[in-house]
């Protein structure tokens, strides 16, 4: 199995790990090999490898640097991770191996040896903001990439041939994180199912929780680690990983009572209240966090998520009729917390109680940004989910109650009535389509980030900043991201109503 040596911050300079090589032992030709991309956009923390997007160093902000002599710069460890590469730091010594090809540099040094002949480096490696940094051209061309510069757009880019079948590709399918809660109740017998429940016995981490793949991604192939990016294999609630898997696993287990997939979803359950925080919330991924990872996370719906299954277990639903008394009663206690948090924590602007933030830092408690264009906001779309939540509490409190109206009032506030968000088709550009704000007479939209001065809408870009208007968002991150929401009008309209009725009759927020 492959084995990347990451650069985290904090472990920079420990000891050296050894590895075993990862890359294939047959001669590198066209008949056998794929033509694979990396490109550096100077201005963003981001690599694109094959067009897909990823943080440069994840769950941090590091961008690629260029020297005064114009030499490009940049941390390579998730680059290699994606290329299936071996890459190994002890502190003073890096090497980079890629098809039976070698580069070894030393830190703050410009001598070098590619390939056995030792050479000059245009820049030494360097530690910059606790990652290490090296020249992109020089260890790619010593690798055997070609290397070429966009002067106009300021990205540099490297093509390289990697045997068939060494990089990880994504499965599409039809039964993927889209589509699975959508299938009817009889389809958790089927054979289909029992593929899906295979799988994710399969891509379960030893930790108990489950990494994130796209929500188009089959759900029931079983991940190669050995191509999967190890940074990529990492447990997390991000993106309704682990949460999914485990409200899956139950309902497949409602059919057919397997003790492998109780099993499963007690360790999962397990992993959940293990990753709790003293405070009542968790981070993005956990027990592996790093960076921004680190902090309390309502982004994708990823507390919420979590304390919707803890509530089931809790209960012991039908789904969860299976645990022990013992895990229900830490279920419960654990939820309990994390309303707790959500009570605690609750934005107040001018003594006013709003929504959540979509990130709260883990030191501080403060609304903090998450990815570098997720500033730190009042989340318009994830205080949804937080309501739903807070909405399913039986016989609740008046603390809650209060919670309830005054984000629901908050919403009302934030409307941005008669336009609507639409996808247009426009071949000439990149992705082959725009999306782009109209007016339409009835139509309702909501920011999803929301300023915690001002509580007007809050856009970005990659760079990370601030924009006050959809229009300025760059063109990747309008079709590739979701700014503006309507989730909010479903609440208002269906949610809150039947819950105002029984539980708040003396207030009515929307009538007000």
């Amino acid at each position: 199995m492959k084995l990347v040596k990451k650069t985290y911050l904090a472990l920079m300079l420990a000891a050296a790990c050894t590895a075993s090589s990862a890359y294939a032992e047959q001669a590198v030709t066209w008949e056998n090999s794929d033509l694979h991309t990396v490109s550096l956009i100077m201005s963003e923390p981001m690599m694109k490898v094959d067009g897909s997007y990823h943080e440069l160093l994840d769950a941090y902000y590091l961008k690629p640097l260029m020297t005064k002599e114009k030499v490009v710069i940049a941390p390579l460890d998730d680059i290699f991770d994606e290329l299936n590469g071996e890459m190994s730091f002890d502190g003073k010594t890096v090497e980079y191996r890629l098809n039976k090809k070698v580069v070894s540099m030393v830190l703050d040094s410009a001598d070098a040896v590619v390939n056995g002949k030792t050479v000059k480096a245009p820049a030494a490696p360097q530690i910059i903001e606790g990652a290490l940094y090296v020249p992109f051209r020089f260890v790619f061309e010593g690798l055997g990439a070609k290397y070429t510069w966009n002067s106009s757009r300021h990205i540099a880019e490297v093509t390289l041939l990697r045997p068939s079948g060494t990089i990880f590709k994504a499965h599409k399918g039809k039964i993927s994180a889209k589509t699975i809660l959508k299938q009817k109740p009889e389809w958790f017998a089927s054979k289909e199912a029992k593929n899906v429940a295979e799988a994710m016995l399969a891509n379960q981490n030893v930790d108990g929780g489950w990494f994130k793949i796209g929500s188009s991604n089959d759900l029931s192939v079983a991940y190669d680690r050995d191509t999967f990016p190890t940074y990529r294999q990492k447990s997390t609630i991000d993106n309704d990983a682990t949460n999914l898997q485990i409200e899956v696993l139950a309902k497949i287990n409602q059919q057919h009572s397997d003790q492998r997939l109780q099993e499963s979803i007690i360790r999962g359950v397990e992993y959940l209240i293990n990753g709790q925080y003293d405070n009542g919330g968790w981070p993005q991924f956990f027990p592996q966090t790093r960076g921004y990872h680190r902090h309390v996370t309502f982004n994708d719906n990823a507390i919420s998520n979590t304390l919707n299954i803890l509530e089931e277990v809790a209960n012991k639903t039908k789904d969860f009729a299976f645990v022990s008394d013992d895990l229900a009663t830490r279920a419960k206690a654990s939820m309990n917390k994390g309303i707790r948090f959500i009570l605690d924590n609750q934005v107040v602007v001018n003594g006013v109680k709003t929504g959540w933030c979509a990130q709260y830092n883990v030191d501080t408690l403060a609304c903090e940004r998450g990815r570098s264009y997720e500033l730190a906001s009042i989340s318009g779309d994830e205080s949804v989910k937080v309501i739903k939540f807070l909405m399913s509490i039986d016989k609740p409190s008046s603390e809650v109650v209060d919670a309830i109206n005054s984000s629901v009032a908050f919403l009302k506030s934030q409307s941005i009535k008669d336009k609507k968000l639409v996808k247009t088709k426009d071949d000439t550009l990149e992705f082959g389509r725009n999306r782009i704000v109209i007016d339409k007479q009835g139509s309702t939209v909501w920011p999803r980030f929301i300023n915690t001065e001002t509580l007007q809408p809050l856009f970005s870009n990659r760079q990370g900043d601030h924009l006050d208007a959809y229009e300025k968002v760059s063109y990747e991150r309008r079709v590739k991201y979701s700014w503006l929401v309507t989730s909010p009008g479903k609440l208002i309209k269906n949610n809150y109503p039947k819950w105002q009725a029984k539980y708040s009759p003396k207030v009515n927020v929307l009538a007000e």
